[in-house]
């Protein structure tokens, strides 16, 4: 069988196609999770040049190293309450671990608790603080 025969792409290649929506989709293979997966991401656009240009875009940072992980983003919350457990209270005595847990809970969490790690800027804390 030669290549040009060839029905399929090969192995961690990007697609690109149009889907029933009327969308361009292009799928691109940067890696693999850490449950064993292939990472494969997702692009949808309106046009089949916008597309590729995306599809593109990501290759060339799969190749350079830049894509951003897996995963879903923690929040501010989240974070905290790894903290207090994993991070503080082996490491402080346990009256000084109760204090940390009742700060975090009581006052942090429902104040800033919901925002996103990455999304962090100064208008965000300058918008939840009193003076």
């Amino acid at each position: 069988m030669t290549s040009s025969n060839r029905s399929r792409q090969p192995n961690q290649a990007s697609s690109i196609y149009e889907g029933a929506d009327g969308y361009w989709h292009g799928r691109v293979t940067v890696g693999v999770k850490d449950d064993g997966r292939p990472d494969r991401r997702h692009v949808m656009r309106r046009s089949r040049a916008d597309t590729v240009k995306a599809v593109r875009a990501l290759e060339r940072q799969r190749h350079s190293g830049s894509v951003r992980t897996a995963g879903r983003v923690w929040t501010v919350g989240e974070w905290l309450t790894y903290w207090v457990q994993n991070i503080a209270a082996p490491n402080v005595r346990e009256n000084t671990a109760a204090g940390y847990r009742v700060a975090v809970n009581t006052h942090l969490i429902p104040g800033v608790g919901a925002h996103r790690l990455d999304k962090l800027d100064r208008s965000t804390w300058n918008g939840s603080t009193r003076r």
